[in-house]
């Protein structure tokens, strides 16, 4: 139940309560984190619905970078100003929670993963031609074959990066009716609705002419928990990333750019968010505005 109004809010700090953390210069914990590894959308269940967010993760994969077409657009000076648009973006698109981080060269992965369906995309692309004559299908055709095609260079450059949170949905009960088919894909769903959003932001940015690429779960060159601590989403707790309102119950993806954003600090090791933050594992709680 929704027991305050929002109404007056602005759009930039999103549904959760995030400005009322306690912050910190640095964060903290990151050596803690274990390696970071592929999710995986194999389930042993035919009839699950993670079989289709599969495919879908592999077009959003497919589609993560592209060419930047003209010079930089005239956008705000400000960083922050930057920050609070994107943001405003990214819960537009129905992120649950938004951050912005510098990226630092521990962030990079040592051993990128890349979602090995992106091959049956490019193959269905290569044998497959277009079936209809809509204005402009054999264009978007050739370039989704493109970037199927293409080997992504380093992007080490990339200063800045926003961190796309989803949270996790109620968890359906065993019985309920109509829900065999979601059982066991909280963590799919979040994954693929934060590249979802990543992959649009990415877009965006490149539009404006700016360099950018979509890290997701399944396809990335960068730590997306390490940056969630960076960007004040998440602290390490026992070693897991644990976001104060919903623990561990969410998904992340990453924009990295080159575009200069305005960074969030880390969260604070004490008060009320410290302690909400050691709540791992349980239900989702969302603080009401």
């Amino acid at each position: 139940m929704k027991l305050l109004s929002y109404r007056d809010r602005p759009v930039h700090l999103g549904p959760f309560p995030l400005e009322a953390l306690t912050r910190q210069d640095s964060a903290r914990g990151l050596e803690n984190l274990p390696a970071l590894t592929a999710l995986s959308f194999e389930d042993p269940d035919p009839l699950s619905l993670s079989h289709a967010m599969r495919r879908f993760m592999a077009m959003f994969d497919t589609v993560r970078d592209g060419a930047v077409g003209h010079g930089a657009a005239e956008i705000p000076a400000d960083p922050v100003a930057r920050a609070e648009h994107l943001k405003a973006a990214g819960y537009f698109y129905d992120a649950a929670m938004m951050g912005v981080a510098r990226i630092s060269a521990q962030d990079w992965l040592q051993t990128p993963f890349r979602n090995p369906d992106i091959d049956g995309i490019r193959a269905e692309l290569e044998q497959g031609q277009p079936k209809t004559f809509a204005a402009g299908i054999d264009a978007i055709y050739a370039d989704l074959l493109d970037a199927a095609r293409a080997a992504p260079s380093p992007v080490h450059h990339h200063g800045h990066a926003l961190v796309i949170l989803v949270d996790h949905a109620r968890d359906p009960a065993p019985a309920e009716a109509g829900c065999d088919w979601t059982h066991g894909t909280q963590a799919p769903r979040a994954a693929l609705l934060a590249a979802n959003t990543a992959v649009l932001l990415s877009s965006y940015l490149r539009l404006l002419g700016y360099e950018a690429r979509a890290h997701t779960a399944s396809t990335s060159e960068i730590d997306l928990r390490r940056l969630a601590v960076a960007s004040g989403l998440a602290m390490v707790v026992e070693g897991q990333a644990v976001n104060p309102f919903v623990g561990t119950r969410f998904g992340l993806a990453v924009v990295t750019t080159t575009l200069e954003i305005e960074p969030d600090q880390p969260l604070g090791g004490g008060g009320w968010d410290a302690a909400i933050a050691r709540r791992t594992g349980h239900e989702p709680r969302r603080k009401p505005l």
